[in-house]
This record gives C-alpha cells, structure tokens and sequence, in this order.
C-alpha cells in the first residue's frame, strides 16, 4: 500500500495513533460501500461540542458515537506501548477501512480534511423510515468552518468514488443540493450533501439526507432537543475524563440488543424487553488520563431505582494484603443474586443456569445456597487472588481468598460449619477427599484448618468487623490477624486505581504485571509458542493493569469507571 511522504517517526506515530482509533469507532458501524462515510469520523466544531452536531441529527436516531478531532488528546496516546503492541497497531491501521479510503480517495487528511473541521463529529445510525425492515441507515454530521474547503473536500470525494464505478446525480430538496450513487448494496446509497454551509453530511438514503435538511431547518425534531440526549450532553459534570476522545450514545430502545449484537451475544427476548421498559439511555466516554485510557459507561434509568446499593469506601480492601493481583468486590451479594434470580423470571435459561448452581452447592456441601449462605452476606465481600508458593500452592505460585462480612454472626458461623462438616465427609469432586478439621492459631486469631495428613489445603475463621473469610492451603498467614501491609498502602494499587472513585459499589482489579509472570510460569510452551497467543501477549504486555468501579451517581443513574492503567512508550 502506496505512503505518502512522513516528517518524523513522532510525527508517524502521532497520525497513526489518531486514525487507528478512529477506524476502530468507524468500523463498529461500517458495512459494505457504506464504510466510505466513517472517512469524515476526525474533526468537528468545537464551539457548539456535541449539542451543535447533533442540532442536524433526526431525533429518531438511536445509536450515536461522537469523536473529538482536536490533535491534542489523540497524541497522547503515543505515550503508551510496547514495540511489539505499536508494531501490531501499525499493521492495523495499514488494514482498516479508513486508511484504505484515504489512500483510495487520494486525500490527506491534514491537506484536505484538517482545515475545515475542528472538535467533535457525530455518526448516528437511525430507523429506515422508508423501509422499515430494512438494515438502519447511516448519517454523518461534521459542521465546517469554511465551506469552500468542505465543498473542495467532497468534490474530490465523489470524484475518487466516481473513477472506482460510483454514478452520482444531482438532486435538489428544498433549496439544498445533495448527490447521489447507487451502491452494490440495493438498501444503500452515497448520498453526500452541504447543508446550510454550517454541516457537511454523508449518509446512505436519500430520505435520511432529507431527514437532515428537515432538521437543520427546523421542521423536524432534532436529537439535540431529545430531553435525555440534552440531559446527559447539556451536563457540565457529564464526564470526570478530560477531553474525551469518543463519546456513544445508545437509546435505551436498542442498547441491550446492540451491546448484544457487537459482542455476538444471543440474547433472550425477556430481557430486552426488560431493558426497553425500564432504560431510557447508556453512553461509553473515553479518552486519556497520565496513567492511560479511561473509560465511563453510564446507565439512565426511565424511573427511580427503588433498591439502590450505597456507595461506600470499601473496608474490606484493608483486609487483603499488598501482594493481591485479583479482586472483585462488592456489597450485599444477598441483594445482587436475588435481582439475578428475579431477572431470570420468564426466561428459561437463565432459570436452569441458577437452579444447576443451586443443585451444584447442594449436592457437594448439603447447604441451600440461598439460605444458608448467601442470606447473611449482606455487607461487604471480595474475592481475591494472591501469589503465594507454600504448600499446596507451591505450584500454582498463588491462591484464592472469600471474605464476607455477616450480618448475622450466628447464621455464618453455622453456615462455616456445615461446609466443615460436608469437606470432613467429602469423597472428592467440589470438596477435596479426606479433609481433616484441626484448630490453629495466627496471633489473636483462633481458626480452623482443612488439612489432608500434613498439608493444610484451606483455612477458614473470623476477622474484625463482622467478617469471615475462606482462603486457600496457608494463604491465611499472609492477612491474619491483619496484613503487614494491605492492598490500599500498595503502590500498585494507588496508580491503577488513579482517579477512579474511591466511595463505590465494587471494584474489579487486576495487576496485569503479576499476573503475566504467573502466566509464564503455569501455561504450556505449546501455547506460549501460539502466534495467536503471541498477538494477545504483545497487547497485554503494554498494559500494567486494570481497575473498574461501579457507583450509584443519582436515583436514575449507575457509572462503571475503567482504567487500563498503560506501560509508558519506550523514550516516552
């Protein structure tokens, strides 16, 4: 593939940072000729942000993605990667749609595209009025600053189109020139158009187009009037990340279904029912913070949460020890599994799924999940990974930990000993055969061991607060009575959790860079020698780890914060 001339190899990577990107959020939505649209997906008025693109977007459009086209945050992102992660990047973008349209159309887009954009530009899918069982066509909005440059911009568009077999025509609505060519694709056109000097605008139906005259002239609701889009995008306090460098907007009509159909997920009709009855809207925002990508996907409610879960300032990390890698956290687990099980009302699978868990537990400890051992988890709890390479878990260089505080002190310690007794009797499966119970002391702590002759394969006891907890062979030396020093005194932990809320729901942590090393020394050499695998580790390798929280923002509104806390760019 043809190059054009290069300035410097920060300047290289500079541009191809920006359009990988770009091509990535593009080629969600591109399919077939339609694909040429995303070309416009880089720059965008500043002045106006989101609201004034979305002022020539029919109200009726119910997946929107919005990309930040100013230079300066995309640059960042040449601070973070691996050679090996930027040589993969590299090969991406030589293969991604946009970066063959910029070579095929001859453009250059700080030549041809650059002068006339600035900010953000939206892409909208929206309901083919025309042909309602039709596919959703496509419109992209990228207000101009100087027509004269745009009008250039897509002559030259059209033009490149024409010489690989597109025949546009001319066709007027309602004083607007639009131009038109038929695609391979019966339900697709390329339709492009200047609307007004203020929107360049490409879609695929001409009825779409004369959606977007219609709205810009005031004649049809446009989404930036729709209440909900205006609420969330009219919000000073919308986003914590700064200059985002894409924004989604999914009406909460299509979110579960489209979420569905990106990740190639078969969902039940029950629960995107469900999800159209009671969600109004969900948005992704992402952009850079110092320590990597940033993350915030939002979820509006159409009514109040009536059984909130509070946000709260986990006590249970101090618990854990410096050293822990994994850890999912959260509050109430009682609640959270029986709004799963009320949600797999009505829906068959979901139905078997729990009742298969239910009967597993069962089966293996006498207990029933239900009573005897969730009813009483109604505080904090976390489930944690921690290398360790004593006894039993010499050989898998680390071991795992549950702690849940007890609402009820008497139901968990009878819970406890249930499991003691079910281990003592266990003939193998879930539960190891032959477990023998024997006390032992760590401090002021009294707790009960599960051994197996000479080896203890789990320990279980009580902690401050109200909590109890089950680890794995001796892991219990390492934070009972309490850790030397706990996860949230952790470096670590402080930069992968930057900037993240501290008062939340749960958190989800990985440090990636413990848990690649313990991956080198547990998986095969045939799988490591994948070149599969070899592709995954290049990517993994550039990032040192990840955080998530889950935070109630207000009655209607639930945040999940992500951060891939990334390896800085060698020389960087």
């Amino acid at each position: 593939m043809s190059k054009s001339s290069r300035t410097s190899k920060s300047a290289q990577k500079k541009q191809s940072a920006l359009l990988m990107y770009i091509g990535i959020g593009a080629a969600v939505i591109a399919t077939g000729a339609g694909g040429a649209y995303f070309y416009f997906a880089q720059r965008s008025q500043a002045i106006k942000g989101i609201l004034g693109a979305a002022a020539a977007i029919p109200q009726e459009a119910q997946v929107v993605m919005a990309f930040n086209t100013k230079s300066e945050p995309w640059n960042k992102l040449v601070q973070f990667g691996t050679p090996a992660s930027q040589k993969l990047i590299g090969e991406g973008i030589a293969k991604s749609p946009l970066n063959s349209l910029l070579v095929q159309s001859k453009t250059e887009y700080s030549r041809d595209v650059q002068p006339w954009l600035e900010g953000y530009v939206i892409t909208a899918l929206v309901p083919n009025t025309a042909q309602p069982q039709a596919p959703d066509a496509t419109l992209v909005i990228a207000p101009t600053r100087d027509r004269s440059k745009s009008d250039a911009f897509l002559a030259k568009y059209r033009e490149a189109l024409t010489q690989q077999g597109a025949r546009f025509t001319a066709k007027q609505y309602k004083e607007v020139t639009y131009y038109e060519s038929p695609t391979r694709d019966p339900n697709n056109s390329v339709v492009t158009a200047d609307i007004g000097g203020q929107y360049v605008a490409i879609a695929t139906t001409s009825t779409l187009i004369q959606q977007a005259i219609d709205t810009y002239k005031g004649s049809n609701s446009s989404l930036a009037k729709k209440p909900i889009f205006a609420k969330i995008y009219g919000s000073a306090n919308q986003t914590k990340i700064a200059d985002p460098l894409l924004q989604v907007y999914l009406d909460g009509d299509v979110a579960l279904e489209f979420i569905g159909s990106q990740a190639k997920l078969n969902l039940n009709e029950s629960a995107i029912a469900q999800s159209r009855r009671e969600l109004d809207a969900m948005t992704l925002t992402g952009g850079t913070q110092k320590e990597g990508l940033r993350f915030e996907i939002n979820t509006y409610l159409k009514n109040d949460n009536t059984n909130p879960i509070a946000n709260n300032e986990a006590k249970v990390l101090g618990l854990l020890p410096q050293e822990t890698f994994l850890l999912v956290s959260g509050v109430n687990l009682y609640q959270s599994w029986q709004s799963l099980v009320a949600q797999a009302k009505g829906n068959a699978s979901s139905a078997q799924l729990i009742d298969q868990i239910r009967k597993a537990v069962k089966d293996s400890t006498k207990l029933d999940l239900d009573q005897d051992i969730l009813k009483w988890m109604n505080g904090e709890f976390a489930i944690a990974a921690v290398p360790n390479n004593q006894g039993i878990l010499a050989n898998p260089g680390f071991g795992f930990v549950a702690i849940a505080q007890a609402s009820n002190q008497g139901a968990a310690q009878s819970a406890l000993d249930k499991i003691d007794k079910a281990a003592q009797s266990a003939s193998g499966g879930v539960l190891p055969k032959g477990v023998e119970l024997k006390p032992k002391q760590i401090g002021d702590k009294s707790v009960i061991t599960w051994a197996i002759g000479n080896t203890n394969v789990a320990t279980r006891g009580s902690l401050d607060n109200n909590f109890v907890f089950w680890s794995m062979g001796d892991l219990a030396d390492t934070f009972v009575p309490k850790p030397a020093r706990n996860l949230p005194e952790s470096s670590p932990f402080q930069i992968l959790t930057t900037g993240i809320p501290k008062a939340n729901g749960g958190y989800f942590y990985l440090n990636m860079t413990t848990a690649l090393t313990l991956a080198d020394r547990l998986l095969p050499p045939e799988v490591k020698s994948n070149p599969s695998y070899t592709e995954v580790r290049a990517v993994l390798d550039a990032i040192n780890g990840l955080a998530v929280t889950s935070t109630n923002v207000d009655a209607k509104t639930t945040r999940l914060d992500f951060l891939f806390t990334l390896k800085p760019t060698p020389g960087n």
